[in-house]
């Protein structure tokens, strides 16, 4: 093991044992599921989520407010003067799954997102 196990690869992780394609499908009980898997993934793997980021993500936040719209509408979710979407709580009390969607390319389900994946 080389001594920066960050700059080592981390695979993904596995998910309930559900294949990926399986999980890019575009229903309500695989929206459920990413929406699940976001959340145990922000929680549990933090660093594959964290390298994934830094290594295959590219892009912007376009602030179209889609991602705070998945499944049911974020009670966080605002809008400004502009009608353009915000966080409330922003920052460090803001949930890890919002904070990093999407991580990779099976919980990237938002087509008009700034973000893609390599």
């Amino acid at each position: 093991m080389s001594q920066n196990a960050d700059a080592e690869r981390v695979p993904m992780p596995s998910f309930l044992g559900i294949p990926e394609h399986a999980m890019r499908k575009n229903t309500f009980f695989s929206q459920f599921l990413r929406k699940s898997r976001r959340a145990y993934f922000a929680m549990f793997h933090g660093k594959y989520v964290r390298q994934n980021i830094a290594v295959n993500r590219d892009g912007d936040c376009h602030r179209c407010g889609a991602c705070c719209k998945l499944l049911y509408n974020c009670p966080f979710l605002g809008h400004d003067s502009q009608s353009l979407p915000y966080c409330r709580i922003y920052g460090d009390l803001r949930p890890g799954a919002c904070k990093n969607y999407p991580f990779d390319r099976v919980d990237s389900e938002i087509e008009q997102c700034g973000f893609k994946f390599k």
